[in-house]
Parts: C-alpha cells; structure tokens; sequence
C-alpha cells in the first residue's frame, strides 16, 4: 500500500504540505492564529494537539495542527 501523504513531499490527495508555524495567538476554543517562517498570519483548527499557547510549535497540514513540534523546528 502506497502512503499517499508521503509522496514528493506533499499530500497527493490535496496537494498540501505539513509546514512549521508558530503560535501567535490563542483564539476561541480549538483555533489560533500562526504564523509561518515568511510571517503570513492564518487560524489553525488545534482540537488534535490539545489547548496551545503563545510561541508553541506546531506542525500545520491542510489548516490542520496535527502535530507539536520541538522548539528548535518552527
């Protein structure tokens, strides 16, 4: 079986990749807003990592935080 996820560095269903941003603001329950290494600002649905906080890591895929990443990664 083929990881779809895996192929050529980004997601062959949606065409998307996971990206390092960096927490800027908690929002309402379950969003934040981050920002990525160019800065762009954008919320992030955050209900499969748990409640975040200012400066957190996360590993975002498709508006998704899917992961917490370690402080030296985003």
């Amino acid at each position: 079986m083929i990881d779809a996820c895996a192929a050529d560095d980004h997601c062959t269903t949606c065409s998307d990749e996971g990206v390092a941003m960096r927490v800027i603001e908690a929002a309402e329950e379950g969003l934040a807003v981050c920002a990525g290494d160019d800065g762009a600002e954008t919320t992030v649905m955050t209900a499969l990592v748990g409640p975040v906080a200012e400066g957190d890591a996360l590993l975002v895929h498709a508006g998704t935080a899917i992961a917490r990443l370690e402080e030296t990664a985003a």
